[in-house]
């Protein structure tokens, strides 16, 4: 199983939830970055994530957040817009990773605010969470 397979989505009182340990994020990052680096093709990218997959479409205009099919994350827009996203998957990656304490879990919310030209205010609010796999608990001998 591939890192970015450990991300999984979950959503509630409308908005999303990406989350994953933090090199599963950062191998997300840096699979839809390779894929928005490359000439814009006609197919989008889907990325398999536990429980569903992640839809990235190179376009024109600002960055745009939704669900498709209860599972699937769907982010479109261009080059400078998907960078949002893709700097935020590494960012909360190295905040997980740099932190002193692990019991809290580090986080990053992508939403639009008025008068902000980089996310469509047709977007659904966005939160990346790096979390750490659940350290087994000892039994007694």
């Amino acid at each position: 199983m591939s890192d970015h397979q450990l991300c999984r989505l979950s959503g509630s009182d409308g908005e999303l939830e990406l989350a994953g340990p933090p090199a599963a994020l950062r191998a997300l990052g840096q699979r839809l970055r390779q894929f928005g680096a490359t000439p814009r093709t006609a197919r989008p990218l889907e990325v398999a994530i536990s429980g569903g997959s992640v839809v990235q479409e190179v376009t024109g205009g600002p960055l745009l957040v939704g669900l498709r099919d209860a599972t699937t994350l769907h982010v479109s827009g261009g080059h400078e817009y998907l960078d949002i996203l893709w700097d935020a998957l590494d960012g909360v990656a190295h905040l997980a990773e740099t932190a002193d304490d692990r019991g809290v879990n580090r986080h990053q919310h992508i939403e639009h605010f008025p008068g902000d030209e980089h996310r469509s205010p047709d977007s659904i609010p966005l939160v990346i969470v790096a979390d750490w796999p659940q350290e087994p608990i000892p039994v007694p001998r």
